[in-house]
């Protein structure tokens, strides 16, 4: 004979389920760089901004005898760079039916429509400040063994292993990426949506590649590209998805917005950077402490060497901003903790901001976790700006929600034209092959 009494399973139709308010995220959405940077009075319109920049000082000066030939007037060295705007999206699709459904706190844990385009708008920044570390180009990650196969039926989930520095820090769940192995994009793997990333293992699982996001692909041809039974080879670049074209080479027109990889350059990756051709014009470069791709450790003498390239370059006056990822940052704290000289943080508008000593109190430092690893960036305050000529917003010029022809769903586009840019690329400074402390080792 079975005694009922009141356990959870004789009550669970009696009891309630208790929900908490909102969604808990669960990914880092930090957005340092790209806010810190000043936006520019000056606006891309037209045919974009133009500016003058003065290589050398006229040359008509020497000494001569009494009564000899005044020196030649000579004139110095000009020439003409420009910023152009690039143009960034975020789409977003609702269906009626979902509106309505999800609004009010009764019906769901957020409003739906609002949380969709709060979640477009903060994932737009996030890519920006993403795009405020890359070169124009979207390198996301480099394979450092051949992936998975994929599969002719596109039947199969498949993996990349990216065991290096930069690893799969830049790389997010339900991300697009294309893959190029070399300068050539490797055809079998366009448009591949990345399903869940093990940063501690530094691997990405990639979803079934049955060519469901080639359709909308915006490089022409792309589209046409056949699914084949292969693997992406060890070496190959993981791109976002449209950022180059078929055969990539430095001098084509990159689609992203600038950033630190390429302004912080000396013709490798661009070979001309805002209209003006490295090679043709070798002071438009930015000054590269580099040690032949062999990593060495930070030390204090090699930080105050880069300010000095720098200060030597720009003049004496202003101050300099020393950028640096978390990696950086603790081989700094270890440079300075025997000497007891390394202070706590000081927190700034969400910067986390240290000092350096370099002389003269005119050097602050600016760790942000998205910063390239074995790199740290110095520039001059202000070198930097935001060339805006549209802010972000959403694309209302009609108005702000479109319904889709023929069908109960309602589009949006949140958007701006802008660009990273410098008029003073010689005042920046890149130290580069640095070692790197792994985060999880």
């Amino acid at each position: 004979m079975t005694i009922d009494f009141h356990d959870l399973t004789a009550i669970t139709d009696a009891l309630k389920r208790v929900y908490g308010e909102g969604i808990t995220e669960q990914f880092n959405d930090e957005s340092l760089t790209y806010h810190q940077f000043p936006k520019s009075t000056r606006k891309p319109r037209g045919l974009g901004y133009y500016f003058s920049i003065r290589y050398a000082r006229a040359q008509g000066t020497g000494a001569r005898g009494e009564s000899q030939k005044l020196p030649d007037p000579l004139v110095g060295k000009f020439d003409q760079g420009t910023i152009s705007p690039k143009y960034i999206y975020g789409s977003l699709r609702l269906t009626g039916p979902m509106i309505e459904a999800a609004k009010g706190d009764m019906a769901a844990f957020v409003e739906g429509q609002a949380d969709a385009m709060d979640d477009i708008y903060q994932s737009l920044i996030v890519d920006l400040n993403r795009m405020a570390h890359s070169d124009g180009f979207g390198h996301l990650a480099t394979l450092s063994e051949a992936s998975d196969a994929l599969t002719d039926s596109g039947t199969t989930t498949w993996t990349i292993t990216c065991d290096n520095d930069t690893g799969v820090m830049y790389l997010q769940e339900g991300q697009l990426v294309d893959f190029y192995d070399g300068a050539a994009v490797d055809q079998s793997s366009v448009a591949s949506r990345i399903s869940s990333v093990d940063a501690q293992n530094k691997t990405a699982e990639m979803e079934v590649n049955d060519g469901t996001y080639k359709a909308n692909h915006p490089i022409s041809g792309f589209s046409s590209y056949t699914i084949a039974t292969d693997a992406v080879p060890d070496g190959a670049y993981v791109v976002k998805m449209g950022t180059r074209d078929a055969s990539h080479a430095t001098t084509d027109t990159y689609y992203e917005m600038m950033g630190l990889n390429g302004i912080f350059d000396d013709g490798t990756l661009l070979a001309s950077f805002e209209g003006i051709t490295v090679a043709s014009y070798p002071k438009w470069k930015a000054n590269i402490l580099g040690n032949s791709s062999v990593n060495r450790e930070l030390s204090i003498d090699l930080m105050l060497q880069a300010l000095d390239v720098s200060r030597t370059m720009y003049g004496p006056s202003g101050m300099l901003t020393m950028r640096m990822g978390l990696g950086q940052r603790r081989k700094y704290a270890n440079l300075l903790l025997p000497d007891v000289r390394f202070a706590p943080a000081e927190l700034k508008g969400g910067y986390e901001t240290l000092t350096f000593a370099g002389g003269d109190g005119r050097t602050k430092i600016v760790v942000d976790p998205m910063t390239r690893p074995n790199k740290i960036f110095i520039h001059p305050e202000g070198a930097i700006e935001k060339y805006e000529m549209m802010p972000l917003g959403w694309l209302d010029r009609d108005q702000k929600i479109h319904m889709r022809a023929g069908y109960d769903e309602w589009d949006m586009v949140l958007g701006l034209y802008t660009n990273l840019g410098t008029e003073r690329r010689n005042a920046c400074t890149l130290i580069k092959d640095l070692v790197e402390p792994g985060l999880w080792s």
